[in-house]
Formats: C-alpha cells, sequence, structure tokens
C-alpha cells in the first residue's frame, strides 16, 4: 500500500502535528511505502484568530499552503497513493479530496484541530475516513457532519522507548521543585496563567520548553514575576525532550478545551511524571489518574493549589502505566487495521 502524508509544516516546526507524521509514518512504513510530501525548510505558524479572511482561508498563511499543496500534486501524482492524509485543512483538504475523487485514491483526516471550524470543513469534504483523537472530538464529528461517512477514535500515541522514566537528565540552575510546561507561546497553550500560577508558590520554579509568536511577552512576564532562579525558556529538537522531562517534578499544561489532544502529556507520564491539565472531557481521557486537574486556569489561586497538590501527592507508577496505553505501537495498528477497512472494494 502507498501512503502519502500532506503537512506543510513538517521541516519547520516540531510541534504534536510533526510528531505525528514522523511516529506514525516510521511506523506505518515497515509494511507500506510512504511519501511525505517535502515542506518548506523554514514555516512557523502563527496566530491566527478567526476572522472573516480566516474563515474563507484567504488569510496568507492558507494561501501559502494552498500554493504549496498545488505544487506538491505533480509529485504525489507520479508516487499513485492508495492512500492520502491531509493534515493542514483549508485549501489542502479540498484540493486532495478531489485529487482522490479523481484518482481513486482514499482520504484519511485527522482531527488535529479539535472541534470548531476546521474540522467541520475538514468533514464537509467527505474524507473516507475521519479520525478523531477523542471520544469528545469523535461524539462532536459524528453530529457535525452532513454526509454519511466512515469514523474512527484512534488517539495520538508516544514513543515508549524515547519517553522513558530512566535515563539521562540536564542540569538546571533553578529551584527544586520545577514544573515543566512543553507549548509555543501561543494564546491558547495559556502558558501566562502557567507562569502566574507557579508564582503564586513559595517554592519551585518553571521550566519552559518551545518558541512561538508571544516569546517577547512570555519571558518579560516570567522574569519579572519568577526572577532568573525560578524561570527558564528555551527550545530544544525532539530528541532532547526526554532528558527535559526527567528532570522536573511536574508537567503542567492547561491549554483551552478546544485543543484536540496534546502529545506532551503522554511524552511527561511516559517518563513517570504526573500532570496538572485543563478539566475537560478529552484532558481526562488522555491523562486519566495520573494527574490533577484545573477548572479555571484563569484563577491563578486554583491553578497554584492544582500544582501544590500534584507536589505532594505520591503517583508511584500511575503516569508511565497510563502512557503505556498509547504506544505508538499500538495506534499504527489500529490505522493498519482502518486502512485495510477502506481500502476494500
Amino acid at each position: 500500500m502507498k501512503i502519502a502524508f500532506f503537512n506543510y509544516y513538517q521541516n519547520g516546526v516540531s510541534r504534536g502535528l510533526e510528531t505525528f507524521v514522523g511516529e506514525l509514518s516510521s511506523r506505518l512504513g515497515k509494511h507500506h511505502q510512504i511519501l511525505i510530501l517535502p515542506s518548506p525548510a523554514d514555516t512557523r505558524p502563527s496566530p491566527r484568530e478567526l476572522s472573516l479572511s480566516r474563515r474563507f482561508f484567504l488569510d496568507p498563511t492558507s494561501l501559502k499552503v494552498a500554493l504549496w499543496t498545488i505544487k506538491s500534486l505533480a509529485q504525489l501524482n507520479r508516487f499513485r497513493p492508495g492512500i492520502v492524509f491531509s493534515l493542514n485543512g483549508g485549501w489542502q483538504a479540498l484540493l486532495c479530496s478531489l485529487y482522490c475523487r479523481f484518482f481513486g485514491a482514499k482520504l484519511v483526516i485527522v482531527g488535529q484541530s479539535g472541534p470548531g471550524w476546521d474540522d467541520r470543513w475538514n468533514l464537509l469534504m467527505k474524507p473516507n475516513l475521519f479520525v478523531a483523537l477523542t471520544k469528545r472530538q469523535l461524539d462532536w464529528a459524528k453530529k457535525a457532519t452532513i454526509w454519511k461517512q466512515d469514523f474512527a477514535r484512534i488517539p495520538n500515541g508516544v514513543d515508549l522507548d524515547q519517553f522513558r522514566p530512566a535515563g539521562k537528565k540536564i542540569k538546571l540552575a533553578l529551584e527544586k521543585p520545577i514544573i515543566m510546561i512543553a507549548a509555543a507561546s501561543t494564546p491558547n497553550k495559556r502558558v501566562e496563567q502557567g507562569i502566574r500560577a507557579v508564582a503564586g508558590l513559595e517554592t519551585g520554579s518553571l521550566l519552559l520548553l518551545g518558541r512561538g509568536p508571544l516569546d517577547e511577552r512570555i519571558n518579560e512576564l516570567g522574569y519579572k514575576l519568577l526572577g532568573k532562579k525560578r524561570f527558564f525558556h528555551t527550545a530544544v529538537s525532539h530528541d532532547q525532550m526526554s532528558d527535559y522531562y526527567r528532570s522536573a517534578d511536574l508537567f503542567s499544561l492547561c491549554s483551552v478545551g478546544s485543543e484536540a489532544f496534546g502529545i506532551v502529556y503522554l511524552e511527561a507520564m511516559a517518563t513517570n511524571l504526573p500532570c496538572v491539565a485543563t478539566d475537560d472531557a478529552s484532558r481526562r481521557e488522555i491523562v486519566g489518574g495520573a494527574g490533577i486537574f484545573v477548572k479555571d486556569p484563569d484563577d491563578t489561586d486554583e491553578y497554584a493549589k492544582a500544582i501544590e497538590k500534584a507536589l505532594t501527592k505520591k503517583w508511584g507508577n500511575t503516569p508511565r502505566q497510563q502512557a503505556e496505553k498509547f504506544s505508538w505501537d499500538k495506534i499504527a495498528a489500529q490505522y493498519d487495521q482502518e486502512f485495510t477497512k477502506i481500502m476494500k472494494p
């Protein structure tokens, strides 16, 4: 079977989506032919508010993705895949849908955007398979679609060999305990709320990994409220992330409820770090009994108390055991099963 992946950002950043493509394609590549369409070398996503131009995919980023997709179609046609993953939505989803209908390929769209306008559009493209990452998202997608189509519920995964409790740690000149956040500095990740929550603790520091458009503002707030001994912000390659997880005492990410998944929760738990996360159905499904949940991350006191509670609780191996449910090997096998179904005549 030939499988092609479209992700405009694959060579430019290292987020959950890029991890998804890399991990899944490497495992599927053991039994199938894989093509990852080469993306521009330096592509960085920017905050995209749902303006009128954004809603109709006429904003600069959407148009860049569309142009790249059009240019990539010639290479796609030479490869002649049986399955096409469209991962950037918008015009790309439409172009891939037209290609699949014309050449007889099967279109697969994964709900990495989460419930909202982008995935409503993706559902309008009537993919041969729409993959929801959580039960909440699956329920939403079934209600949002207007077609009769196939769905599957397959979560994102984690490499349990790379992300494990034993291994190298990074020496950090930070006050203990160390709370880690791994996220781009965008409003939906609520990094500023995390900084304020840690600042509300009597002791402890914040390790922030990831870059984004709000870095200047984030750093100004972090060093103002916490100082250099309690705040450190950097970005590292994905293959170094496990070393930093092992150097922390707790992981936190209280992003907005519309976020589709969050592979970083799995990576943290795989190194046996407990999590503090937003209290919503998807985060409870992912983190399970390996974390403490915050109903209102904008409430600094509530967020800070959740961190304190997580730091004092004895977790044992609960985080690692939760992560083991999401092995990439298991996830790839589920995709293989779904491909067999949709490829049947």
